[in-house]
């Protein structure tokens, strides 16, 4: 069949069409394949022409955000809406009050996973109250997106417990639940424009649709597998240093991971690692479950720190209590076999789950060193209940052996990636959040970038712990880093930080802003994190003479936009 003539005479047909009329067109034809219905060219004809369609549904929009991704997808589905006028609301579930779904008729979750299959820390209340209270939502209507990383054992737990949930309440799923990998942008945009065109065919039908689904998406096998298969790859450590000097509080290791092929990856993509468990402790803890030889099927389980769940559900079988909330496995039997009269080492495996990976900044640009991953693992050391203990990932990773190998993955992460070569960039980077900038300085020192590049590092001393110093240096010098700015923390009697920097340049920071630069946040999500922002909020009410809330708005919209951009964990 020749598609020439229809082509020329559907251009035709569009040439005065609005972006936003093709938008809708595009989202309309789409929904109507996923449903095999086409309708005639006539009937689409009159639908589009219908000047005074106004919709009659309101759909409120509540997201779940970890990292920021679910907000950004909530924010991007209402202008979606609004432009084809479908009135809308955008919530965050950690203010959102449970018993105003009582007021609605359609809501579109928006739902990311963290830690170990569990809801995002601000959005868990929602969760717990949704399971203990009873609503009368039969007649809302609802759909659900779970963002996720099929790398993870529990992928999308979070948006699959929420459906549960909702369903038990006897709201009316409309859609199937949508599971989103990391590479979510194009998927999570299609599904959108096809929710927009029959939220619009709807209206002009002026009928509700109550037993059939609104949206029948491709179902990816029940959508519990992505449309891709995650690739791992095999590599060996070929070098390992401690980048802190004696006298250091501190073990920040640099490693040098060999590949054994050609891997893509750009500045901002992690590295996924599955730690394995160490074998002296397993024996101990095989021992503890009376089965010594068996230890090595615990190898991959993930015994240290039991989330919520999986203690809770040990604790039920062994019938014992506790107030800790994190615990390992091995101090939990120690602690409390004595009153327990026997233990089924099967029933143990079964309520465990599999090891989930640790993701890594990688610190290096491939186009600076072929075949090789630069990483920056601190590792992780404290106590619980006066017992030492050590981060799982980064002490296997500081354990490694030269030459020892091991599997890993490539994270993509699209929200993090440079901009143009035109664009400024402002780096906040302390302690191992400088992982990812050390990567973003050598591509840009690579490709010969002209565009400004300003850095903030901090940690504890200038002595012991200036991590990459020689390089930062040699960046200065060239002029490949415009400027940098340290903040050793206890080099004086008052300590300070990265914020206390951003707010002695809090002017010049501003004009960098303004001519468009863009902003990178890499580091702890506790505490410093919260206090970047809270400076940078500061720092936008000074120079725009704005009050607190207007600030926030004008830094929400940085995020939003591109120009803020966060990797905080």
């Amino acid at each position: 069949m020749q598609f020439d003539p229809k082509i020329a005479d559907l251009k035709k047909q569009i040439e005065n069409y609005s972006r936003e009329e093709l938008l809708w067109f595009n989202g309309y034809l789409s929904g109507l394949l996923a449903q095999n219905q086409i309708k005639t060219s006539s009937e689409l004809e009159v639908l589009l022409k219908k000047k005074n369609l106004k919709p009659s549904l309101k759909p409120v929009i509540l997201y779940a955000s970890e990292t920021g991704n679910s907000k950004k997808l909530a924010f991007e589905l209402s202008k979606l809406l609004k432009q084809n006028e479908i009135q809308t609301k955008v919530f965050d579930l950690a203010t959102y009050k449970i018993k105003d779904l009582e007021k609605e008729s359609y809501v579109v979750f928006i739902c990311s996973t963290q830690g170990e299959g569990e809801a995002p820390l601000s959005a868990q209340g929602f969760f717990t109250d949704l399971e203990k209270e009873t609503l009368d939502i039969k007649d809302l209507k609802y759909s659900i997106v779970g963002l996720g990383d099929t790398s993870y054992p529990l992928f999308c737990k979070a948006a699959q417990d929420l459906d549960d949930l909702m369903k038990k309440q006897s709201a009316k799923s409309q859609t199937a639940l949508l599971k989103l990998d990391v590479d979510y942008k194009q998927q999570a945009n299609e599904w959108f424009l096809e929710l927009v065109a029959l939220f619009l065919e709807q209206s002009q039908d002026e009928k509700q649709i109550d037993d059939k689904p609104l949206v029948s998406l491709k179902e990816n096998d029940k959508q519990s597998k992505p449309d891709h298969v995650k690739t791992f790859y095999k590599g060996k450590l070929l070098h390992k240093v401690i980048l802190n000097d004696r006298g250091s509080n501190k073990k920040t290791y640099h490693i040098e991971l060999a590949t054994f092929e050609d891997i893509e990856y750009q500045p901002g993509d992690a590295l996924g690692v599955y730690a394995k468990n160490n074998h002296s402790l397993l024996q101990s803890l095989a021992d503890s479950l009376g089965d010594k030889k068996r230890y090595l099927e615990l190898e991959s389980l993930n015994v240290k720190g039991l989330s919520g769940r999986v203690l809770t559900n040990i604790l039920e079988y062994l019938q014992i209590k506790t107030d800790q909330t994190r615990i390992d496995l091995i101090d939990l039997l120690q602690l409390y076999t004595p009153l327990v009269r026997s233990i089924d080492f099967d029933k143990i495996i079964s309520l465990l789950n599999p090891i989930s990976p640790r993701l890594y900044s990688i610190a290096s640009s491939l186009h600076n060193q072929e075949n090789q991953i630069d990483l920056t693992v601190g590792l992780v050391e404290f106590e619980n209940q006066g017992i030492p203990k050590k981060g799982m990932c980064s002490c296997y990773l500081s354990e490694l052996e030269i030459g020892q190998e091991f599997m890993f993955y490539i994270h993509k992460n699209q929200d993090f990636y440079l901009p143009d070569d035109n664009k400024d960039i402002i780096m906040i980077g302390p302690g191992t959040g400088i992982a990812p900038f050390r990567g973003f300085l050598q591509e840009r020192d690579q490709r010969g970038v002209k565009a400004r590049n300003w850095l903030f590092f901090g940690e504890q001393h200038f002595v012991s712990d200036f991590y990459y110093q020689t390089e930062i240096q040699q960046w200065l010098e060239t002029q490949v880093l415009t400027r940098l700015d340290t903040a050793f923390s206890r080099d004086q009697k008052h300590k300070i930080y990265v914020q206390d920097r951003l707010k002695e340049n809090a002017k010049e920071l501003w004009q960098w802003i303004q001519s468009g630069a863009v902003i990178y946040l890499c580091g702890q999500k506790s505490g410093m994190s919260e206090d970047v922002e809270s400076t940078l909020v500061q720092i936008i009410m000074e120079n725009q003479n704005s009050n607190q809330v207007q600030a926030q708005e004008y830094l929400e919209q940085m995020f939003l936009n591109g120009q803020y951009k966060k990797d905080v964990y």
